[in-house]
């Protein structure tokens, strides 16, 4: 297959929507990995029937073709190379259907996630995945990595939500799995597996999304403690005396001093950690809930701030989703990981971590979803440093080492993609990994759709 021919192919089918300029190639590959890798061209798919067309293509032609949404991936997961096609599939962003009485929404891939949580509230319903990038990031990517989010610890992650997917398969064959029922049990559920699967197995084109109603009331406070691990204590004493909140989110000392110079706080030196807590429901069962929750925190905390109306709250949460882009404020470069643990092992495991990273010099900032023991710890580092990005590569294998060992995960909810893929290799092992190649096989024989990622080796 020779480049001017595979191009030309392209155009004959596709027109304008064709790009093939520096810029674009750019852009389509790189993601928030900090990674870049290569493709020959970008297809912008308008409708379903682009992509069965291109799916066609490359099956006959044997290109691969990498799905890509917003960009956001922090693990490479759309990262393309060699000579790739990069499925652009943002504008097909249509909310097709929000359906009041069988709370459910159908979107098309390219709609961003804060988009329909906004459209949804108009109809007093909720899509309560809640990722900390949702005014950029699309449905389906969060449907390719199961994202999870700021909500997870009561709602659950995308995939608790997701009843039905419509698909396309490479040679352009489609698909669909689930529907609208909140109950089904016929077969093997394809639906699930296919959620999480970084785009590996087929190309979605549409998503049916189960929605809840609307919780009429909310609280949120802010508690700070003078310990490193006030923060996680405080979590565990209000979810073992029953508060099960809406979120609920630790920051370490680094992480709090960035979310409040994000909003023009100043913060106590004496401020070691912070717990961002937020309460939904009925408004009487809320006010119950807060009642309990302050009487809980205060014995321990320094400070405790309660948001009061829509500008605090919006305030709080502004101060919190600023702290990822905060961080290169403060560091040349880092290195975000997205680990979880058992919720018992939390405290201990980032004492751990924090030791790893002063052994090799590298330093640790951690932050996340306490609810659920899903930490962003970013190893900060400057890669101009003589021997930084070993000793920064050594921490971060130590640390997944670290994590394991404790029964946990390397990814809660980043994915896998391109960065994690021998780590992944190493906690799966023998069986799981055949099964996982196997599946693999089924979908994509050729392994041309979004090849090298999740599995250590090609599947084909």
């Amino acid at each position: 297959m020779s480049a001017p021919s595979f191009i030309e192919t392209l155009r004959n089918a596709f027109g304008d929507c064709v790009c093939t300029d520096a810029v674009s190639l750019r852009t389509a590959s790189s993601d928030w990995s900090g990674r870049y890798g290569s493709c020959s061209a970008v297809v912008r798919a308008r409708c379903e029937a682009d992509v069965v067309t291109l799916l066609r293509l490359a099956q006959e032609m044997r290109f691969a073709v990498v799905p890509r949404g917003a960009g956001t991936s922090a693990t490479g997961a759309v990262l393309p190379s060699g000579h790739a096609v990069v499925l652009d599939l943002s504008a097909m962003n249509r909310i097709l259907d929000i359906d009041t009485r069988d709370m459910v929404a159908e979107v098309e891939p390219g709609v961003l996630t804060q988009r329909l949580q906004q459209a949804v509230e108009e109809h007093n319903l909720l899509y309560p995945p809640d990722p900390a990038s949702s005014d950029i990031c699309t449905l389906g990517g969060n449907v390719a990595t199961c994202a999870g989010g700021l909500r997870a610890v009561k709602y659950g992650v995308t995939r608790d939500y997701v009843l039905g997917l419509r698909c396309v398969l490479l040679g352009g064959e489609v698909f669909e799995t689930g529907g609208r029922n909140l109950k089904d049990v016929s077969g093997y559920d394809i639906t699930r597996l296919l959620v999480g699967s970084e785009g590996t197995l087929a190309v979605v084109t549409r998503i049916t999304l189960k929605l809840v109603p609307l919780p009429p009331a909310r609280s949120t406070m802010l508690a700070s403690f003078l310990t490193d691990d006030g923060a996680f204590q405080a979590a565990d004493l209000l979810l073992a005396n029953g508060v099960w909140p809406r979120a609920l989110e630790s920051m370490d000392a680094q992480a709090l001093r960035l979310a409040a110079a994000a909003v023009g706080e100043d913060v106590e030196e004496a401020v070691r950690s912070r717990l961002l807590v937020e309460l939904d429901g009925e408004a009487h069962a809320v006010h119950e809930e807060q009642t309990r929750t302050m009487t809980m925190l205060q014995p321990f905390s320094a400070t405790l701030t309660l948001a009061n109306d829509a500008g605090a709250h919006a305030r709080l949460w502004r101060g919190r989703r600023a702290i990822s882009s905060a961080v290169l404020n403060i560091s040349p470069a880092k290195r975000s990981e997205d680990l979880g643990v058992p919720r018992g092992q939390l405290a201990a495991a980032v004492t751990e971590l924090r030791g790893i990273g002063e052994a090799h010099g590298i330093g640790v900032l951690v932050y996340g979803h306490a609810g659920d023991a899903n930490l962003h710890c970013n190893f900060l580092y400057d890669p101009a440093q003589a021997g930084a990005p070993e000793r920064l590569e050594q921490c971060v294998q130590l640390a997944y080492a670290a994590v394991l060992a404790r029964g946990g995960t390397i990814t809660g909810e980043h994915g896998v993609g391109l960065r994690k893929r021998e780590a992944l290799a190493a906690s799966l092992g023998p069986v799981r990994s055949r099964l996982m190649r196997a599946i693999k096989r089924v979908f994509d024989p050729d392994n041309l759709l979004n090849p090298g990622k999740v599995l250590p080796e090609d599947c084909a």
